[in-house]
């Protein structure tokens, strides 16, 4: 009978997550079915088991009494080598993006206006009086070129009277 394979890296990971107590309710309950019902699962969370019950005999390293001050001193020294913020220069960008707002909103506001505001003056409804008399003709039409085509007179022959 040939030995089963060993488990892939996911798998080895979700249990280290499992024994961790990394997992929500739902992951941690299908890990803790596997245990139950794989012998391979079940092995290798034993195993890990017991390697993590064995770090708890090794000596814990203690920090140095300098430490704290050595820490201290590099982080001081870090905020000394940073370059100075200067808050004037946020306010340049957000009063650039301010501005370039209000001029889009202007610019916008004021075309439109321009575009809308444009109402047809008389010689406008007198040049297109017959159209507007017509209208109702018109509205089956689906666009102008067809128009433009009825207009031509060899599309229907002569329209001379007597033909």
């Amino acid at each position: 009978m040939s030995e089963p394979p060993p488990l892939s890296d996911a798998e080895r990971e979700e249990l280290v997550a499992y024994l961790d107590g990394e997992l929500d309710e739902e992951a941690a309950r299908a890990v803790a079915a596997r245990i139950n019902v794989d012998p391979r699962v079940r092995a290798e969370a034993e195993a890990l088991r017991g390697t993590w019950d064995l770090l708890d005999y090794l000596p814990r390293p203690e920090p140095s009494p300098s430490f704290t001050h050595r820490t201290l001193q590099r982080v001081s020294a870090l905020r000394l080598t940073q370059p100075a913020r200067r808050p004037w220069r946020v306010w340049q960008i957000a009063a650039g993006w301010a501005a370039a707002v209000v001029l889009a909103t202007l610019v916008g506001f004021g075309g439109m206006e321009a575009f809308l505001a444009r109402q047809p003056t008389d010689e406008d409804l007198i040049r297109d009086l017959r159209i507007i008399e017509n209208k109702r003709l018109y509205e089956p039409v689906d666009d102008i070129d067809f128009l433009r085509k009825l207009a031509q007179p060899e599309l229907f022959g002569d329209d001379s009277p007597g033909s």
